[in-house]
């Protein structure tokens, strides 16, 4: 959302931003932020107020939930703690218990509460197989989302099929407006590009990347499988940037199957992101399973803002959207061979990979500008205020 905070701040918005100390995936805080209990700075012209949270390296179901609850205690504090009249709390979930935070400061501060909603939990958590249907945690997850769509003013998914899914299980039409992701164009204009194929070694190689989450949902498995049916395609490469969960398994994957046409990068800092894009003759993004398919990932948008098109490995409306706009190829989530062939067919043809990232760019352009979307949320905004 640093995006949508920075073009509001930019069009005259007095906005402040309560959010937790970095800690996401390594489990631990920067060391500018170890011992402290709150932060407050100026990024882009919005007020950011830090706040610590309980956070650990080791990962398990119960150490995410209390990373959770510990926002929704001392996010409430920080937002309340906050100088100045609001005249609306604007929540983004997930996690889901920060809806929880900001309720709590909406009622105290007596304004409006909107919920922006980027995945539906905890359905999308349920379709990757992390919690299970009938779970403690689905269940209480359950109630906790059902209440904060009944007490939010308004509500603005991000997709139309999370709108859908939201109005059948019965919250009303009328209190929800799409607004989708986007792409900071302005940023794509300016950013430095480096030549990272010079960097990695890859100058002469058809370059498959991904960069992003090592997450369960993300399924990113599905490139190594794929790398190692095209071991003997010495001229293709694949290249993963990221940290997560799966991090350590999909390196000894990497390992196990002795692949030399795979490469794994740390996560890298925001402004050397657009060195790898434009490295990339095309860009994998794939979910785990068909069952999420209400998501349209960030990084498919941030592909074709770079000019490059995409393997999509998932199921409805991102392939939707690809079909549609004719910006890469769709296959399906977890099918490598299905990948493989994708790889071969957009390195055998060039027009045809050129027209794909050509389409890409016209609809990012056209209708994902994150400017205009922040526009349109700040309209929301005041309609709800008023």
């Amino acid at each position: 959302l640093h995006g949508l905070a920075r073009w509001m701040a930019h069009d005259g918005h007095d906005v402040t931003v309560v959010t937790a100390f970095p800690n996401y995936p390594s489990g631990q805080f920067p060391d500018e932020y170890k011992g402290k209990f709150h932060t407050n700075e100026m990024l882009d012209g919005v007020n950011l107020r830090r706040t610590w949270v309980y956070t650990s390296p080791q990962r398990s179901s119960w150490r995410r939930i209390a990373n959770y609850l510990s926002f929704t205690i001392t996010g409430t504090l920080n937002g309340l703690a906050a100088g100045g009249d609001f005249d609306v709390v604007l929540v983004s979930s997930p996690p889901l218990f920060i809806g929880l935070a900001g309720w709590i400061i909406s009622r105290l501060r007596r304004v409006p509460f909107v919920f922006d909603i980027r995945d539906i939990w905890p359905d999308v958590a349920v379709e990757a197989g992390e919690f299970a249907p009938d779970g403690k945690v689905t269940r209480l997850a359950n109630w906790l989302a059902n209440f904060l769509y009944g007490k939010a003013d308004h509500m603005t998914p991000v997709t139309e099929y999370k709108f859908k899914k939201l109005a059948d299980i019965g919250v009303p039409a009328e209190k929800m407006t799409v607004v989708t992701n986007g792409v900071d164009l302005d940023y794509v204009a300016a950013a430095e590009t480096g030549d990272m194929r010079a960097e990695l070694g890859l100058e002469h190689k058809f370059i498959v990347l991904y960069a992003g989450l090592l997450g369960i949902a993300q399924g990113v498995d599905i490139a190594i499988r794929a790398a190692g049916r095209l071991r003997e395609q010495k001229e293709i490469h694949f290249v993963i940037v990221g940290d997560g969960v799966k991090r350590a398994e999909l390196y000894e994957q990497t390992r196990a199957l002795g692949l030399t046409n795979v490469t794994m990068l740390p996560r890298q800092p925001r402004e050397k992101i657009p060195s790898f894009l434009t490295m990339a003759d095309v860009c994998l993004v794939p979910l785990v399973s068909k069952q999420i398919n209400d998501a349209v990932p960030s990084k498919l948008l941030e592909a074709w803002a770079y000019g490059r098109p995409v393997i999509l490995a998932a199921g409805g409306e991102s392939a939707d959207i690809v079909q549609q706009c004719q910006g890469g190829l769709v296959i399906e989530p977890g099918d490598d061979g299905q990948l493989a062939d994708a790889v071969l067919a957009m390195q055998a043809d060039p027009r045809q990979l050129a027209q794909y990232a050509q389409n890409g760019r016209d609809l990012v352009c056209r209708c994902y500008d994150r400017r205009v979307l922040a526009q349109q949320m700040a309209r929301v905004l005041q309609d709800v205020r008023t």
